[in-house]
């Protein structure tokens, strides 16, 4: 099975939740495709759709290998497995963490879209992404969510590997904690692969598709001191 597009295999998830008994929520999508996979899952809801920076951690020689992943909060996961693999010390592990802190913080200033923090705790959050290949991206993105006080945590994914689908799995142990992935293939190993169109995903795109909630933020009252 192969989705036309981001925008299809949201509508497909989507789908998944008619019959899914939601409280208060918020749909969270990781930048940049994953955003794009959420705004379907938000509108079918009616939930707030903002984006949650999660980004892989990869070594200059590998860039597709990801060896862990951080936050926006600065919080890492790491598989010290692959890092030793590619022969990454502490100095150097540090160092691509800076730059990626970098970029998320590029994205957090040119998206503006309030973070997934400011609307917990007390709300379910749906997570989104466009597929799972190590699952360390939605790790970090779990384990946010529930540092922030998340009522319930759902992972939604149009696709993951076996193992990524087991690992992000293991950490929804809470009774109204569900994964929602409509392919999970043991022999996953791009993403792309189950994608008829897999192009970049503009940060133009992603900011049109989070005006909405930036423009709520913007008009809340200013907090009392």
């Amino acid at each position: 099975m192969r989705y036309p597009g981001r925008l299809e295999a949201g509508r497909a998830l989507a789908a998944e939740f008619a019959g899914l008994p939601l409280g208060p929520c918020v749909v969270a999508g990781v930048p940049r495709g994953g955003v794009v996979v959420a705004g379907p899952i938000a509108e079918r809801l009616g939930a707030p759709l903002i984006a949650l920076h999660t980004r892989k951690l990869a070594a200059p020689v590998a860039p597709e290998v990801a060896f862990g992943a951080v936050d926006e909060d600065g919080h890492a996961v790491i598989d010290y497995a692959t890092s030793v693999a590619l022969g990454l010390g502490t100095a150097e592990v540090a160092r691509i963490k800076t730059e990626v802190m970098g970029e998320i913080a590029r994205r957090r200033a040119l998206y503006g879209s309030p973070p997934l923090g400011d609307f917990l705790p007390g709300r379910t959050v749906i997570l989104v992404d466009d597929g799972l290949a190590t699952g360390l991206t939605m790790q970090a993105a779990v384990a946010y969510a529930q540092r922030h006080g998340a009522e319930a945590v759902i992972v939604a994914v149009p696709c993951a590997s076996a193992r990524a689908a087991s690992q992000v799995g293991s950490l929804l142990h809470r009774d109204d904690d569900h994964f929602v992935c409509a392919i999970v293939d043991d022999l996953l190993s791009a993403v792309g692969a189950y994608y008829e169109d897999f192009r970049p995903v503009r940060d133009e795109d992603v900011t049109e598709l989070l005006r909405p909630a930036r423009l709520a933020a913007s008009a809340r009252p200013p907090a009392q001191a």
